[in-house]
């Protein structure tokens, strides 16, 4: 019996290959590490500017009542320092709030947090903006530390902003603080509030510089520090409501201003090492001298 095969059954069958090779997946690897890093920085930028965004938002609100205040205070304006006097009247918040708020539970930072919070809604601005978060910039590094009343190094901090002390706050001789908002002559000129980075915890009063003038002079230097949260920007309110994003342009500014250790205020830069920002800034420094 003669048995027979055709070709078909004969052929052999081509086995089809699935799958990448070792050397296409290390290829699709480095294209997607390509891309990555491409797109990673974009991102970076993205979301400082978001941050950026948030922060002016809040410096837009905090100029907003402390202008309602002025105008439901016959036009007096808001105390900048963090404790009742009897000159200056309601702070804008208090350091200390009475009563305190219940801290039981909390962790450290979160109690830090939290008395911060309480302060703010005892002052006198609350009313006018019921909003805690305005308080805080979400760039603000300090917000990272973790670290509460920790005297020897970096501590944490959830305050970003502080309002300057020729507004109805700490001013030095000879220089004297404006109480009226009708002593403010050019008011989308005269700042408000600073974004400062004081690593030594959360600020206690406002913001001050060395003889601010006017007009600057070779004295003229940080007292506080600024911020610079925003790559080298920092936001500021203003006496006519507005807010802005101002770009430091001394290097030595932006050290001081990005530096978060504790001795950072043993050498501030003067009006020499740091002239064209200190110049603005005490343009900008508002006292019954410089209205």
């Amino acid at each position: 019996m003669t048995t027979v095969f055709s070709q078909k059954t004969t052929r052999k069958v081509r086995c089809v290959r699935s799958g990448f090779t070792l050397i296409e997946l290390l290829v699709v690897i480095a294209i997607i590490a390509i891309l990555a890093a491409m797109l990673l920085p974009a991102l970076s930028k993205a979301k400082l500017r978001a941050k950026g965004a948030t922060c002016l938002s809040n410096q837009k609100q905090l100029a907003l009542a402390w202008n309602m205040y002025a105008d439901d205070n016959q036009g007096s304006i808001i105390n900048f320092d963090t404790a009742t006097n009897v000159i200056s009247g309601l702070p804008w918040r208090f350091a200390v709030p009475n009563p305190a708020p219940n801290l039981l539970g909390l962790t450290p930072v979160n109690k830090d947090i939290a008395i911060l919070q309480a302060g703010f809604k005892q002052g006198g601005l609350f009313q006018y903006c019921p909003n805690v978060n305005v308080l805080h910039c979400p760039a603000d590094l300090r917000a990272n530390f973790g670290q509460v009343g920790n005297t020897a190094g970096s501590d944490f901090a959830y305050g970003s902003y502080s309002g300057a002390g020729g507004m109805n706050g700490i001013v030095y001789a000879p220089n004297t603080a404006i109480t009226k908002q009708s002593g403010i002559h050019h008011p989308s000129e005269r700042y408000l509030w600073v974004e400062e980075n004081d690593p030594r915890g959360e600020n206690q009063s406002s913001w001050v510089m060395q003889n601010p003038g006017p007009p600057a002079t070779a004295a003229t230097a940080f007292e506080d520090s600024v911020a610079s949260w925003h790559g080298a920007n920092s936001t500021f309110s203003w006496a006519d409501g507005h807010a802005e994003s101002h770009h430091w342009l001394d290097g030595k500014t932006i050290s001081f201003a990005l530096d978060t250790s504790a001795n950072k205020y043993s050498s501030p830069p003067n009006l020499p090492l740091a002239t064209e920002d200190l110049t603005w800034l005490a343009n900008g420094y508002a006292t019954v001298q410089n209205p």
